[in-house]
């Protein structure tokens, strides 16, 4: 009988007396893709993060890991430092659910492929630049060279995504472990994106433990599924027989049920109040120019909800950032209430951005995120108290967390964290770039009825930048399309 590459028996990670996450057993076959979804903060990233050695020092774990490495079997707990720096990048890749958190944001992605080529490999800069464009191309990426000598803020979230595999995949690793690899990404892209993915490591033999909430894409891909609620398993086996419609767990069925449907009842009244006319944008790089945006115009009224789609890298991030006064202009006018945006700083126009981790100041407490924000807005100390703790029960979160900090939450509580801080400035206008592309089904049909019912009691004016159709359709009144930088199509969801 073949050795697994992965054994896994009797995995428990605590955090005192609390259980956070437990895999009673997993044996994953070599060239296998293993799927692991559930709902955010149900111990999905946990579990990865201990088969790296990655998890805090105030976290204990329990049980057996075993590794079939090249050339022994490694307990992966309690393994040494210096095995585990071994074993990480070379044997044992993986795929960070945040990649502009994930990569160096002073260093350019040519650099930072190179550093993980060179840290397990003896190789000059000629070979090892061909050996890295050629990994950028093996994930389809068409201008590995751009890509090579660009920064991480300057390509697109696909194109990141793309990046964090070719890292992850540059050694051949025996597994490599993807967490949420498509989380913000369209749902073209995101397909794209995992079938390179599986695609790579089938072809350089590597197995992979792919952790989404995305169900079809796990379905499309994973020969062996695991169900996760509340850190425990409570379904595993073949993906045919979890998902299987006459032997489903309730819980499953919960999550295959949850994608919103229907449409906003009616378009509000009343004259536009909120203008933008012919914006444009264009980056330019010593003789190259990008035009991210072009002409871009739309009126919306108090109350409106505008969808704001189109494909990774069409310019739907760049026109938030003009909106909320983050990047300039080179052309058109944004218009609110009569009076212009554009040549005041800041705007006054909230965001929630896509990245929640790296919006977040690492440094203060979840507390203390939505205090600072009320405080600016006048609110005394007991009052900034109050109203915190409502905010984070308003957006789903436990109140046992506010005194924890960002990196301690999963990504679905840190993008929730970083709604109620929005929202804890009270705007008027409020761009949520990608605000609930990190949520599972079941937290993110709750947050869109949250948006919903705050916009029918305040009439706040929602963008809503989403690669995700029927939640656009379920939350916002119209939709523009962006491609290239341009308006391509716009329009009423009947």
């Amino acid at each position: 009988m073949v050795k697994p590459v992965l054994h896994i028996q009797s995995l428990k990670i605590t955090r005192g007396e609390r259980e956070l996450s437990a895999i009673p057993q997993l044996d994953l076959e070599k060239g296998k893709t293993y799927g692991i979804i559930g709902e955010s903060g149900s111990g999905k990233s946990l579990f990865l993060l201990s088969l790296m050695g990655l998890l805090s020092k105030e976290l204990q774990v329990t049980g057996n890991i075993l590794f079939e490495s090249e050339s022994d079997t490694i307990s992966l707990l309690g393994a040494k430092p210096e095995v585990l720096r071994k074993l990480r990048g070379k044997s044992l890749g993986m795929v960070f659910q945040e990649p502009l958190s994930a990569l160096n944001p002073q260093r350019k992605c040519g650099w930072q492929l190179m550093e993980a080529l060179t840290v397990h490999q003896k190789i000059n800069r000629v070979n090892g630049k061909e050996q890295c464009l050629k990994a950028l191309a093996d994930v389809g990426i068409e201008h590995p060279e751009r890509i090579f000598d660009a920064y991480p803020h300057q390509i697109s979230g696909g194109q990141r995504q793309r990046v964090m595999i070719a890292m992850a995949t540059i050694h051949k690793p025996a597994l490599v472990l993807a967490d949420e690899p498509t989380t913000a990404l369209d749902p073209e892209t995101a397909e794209k994106v995992l079938e390179i993915l599986v695609h790579v490591c089938r072809s350089i033999g590597s197995s992979l433990i792919l952790v989404s909430h995305d169900l079809p894409l796990v379905t499309k891909h994973c020969e062996h599924i695991t169900v996760m609620q509340h850190g425990k398993v409570v379904v595993s086996g073949k993906a045919g027989e979890v998902l299987g419609k006459e032997q489903m767990h309730p819980y499953v069925k919960a999550l295959m049920d949850a994608m919103p449907t229907g449409k906003r009842d009616a378009m509000p009244e009343g004259t536009e109040i909120f203008t933008a006319e012919k914006l444009a944008k264009t980056y330019r790089k010593d003789k190259n120019e990008f035009k991210a945006l072009q002409n871009i115009s739309f009126k919306l009224k108090k109350g409106d909800a505008l969808a704001v789609i189109g494909f990774s890298g069409s310019g739907k991030t760049t026109l938030a950032k003009i909106l909320t006064g983050l990047e300039t202009a080179d052309e058109g006018s944004v218009i609110f209430n009569g009076e212009s945006l554009l040549d005041k700083k800041p705007t006054g126009v909230q965001m929630v951005f896509q990245d929640p981790f790296s919006s977040l100041n690492s440094e203060i407490n979840n507390r203390e995120t939505l205090l600072e924000v009320l405080r600016l807005k006048g609110a005394d100390n007991e009052t900034a108290h109050n109203k915190s703790a409502k905010l984070f029960k308003q957006v789903g979160l436990d109140e046992s967390l506010l005194n924890r900090f960002p990196h301690q939450l999963s990504g679905g509580q840190r993008q929730r964290l970083c709604i109620a801080r929005a929202l804890a400035g009270s705007p008027q206008v409020l761009v949520l770039d990608e605000a609930v592309a990190a949520l599972d089904p079941l937290v993110q049909k709750q947050i869109l009825d949250l948006l919903k019912s705050i916009q029918e009691q305040t009439g706040v004016i929602y963008l809503f930048i989403t690669h995700n159709q029927a939640a656009a359709k379920y939350l916002c009144h119209r939709f523009i399309k962006l491609e290239h930088g341009n308006c391509v199509s716009e329009g009423k969801y009947n």
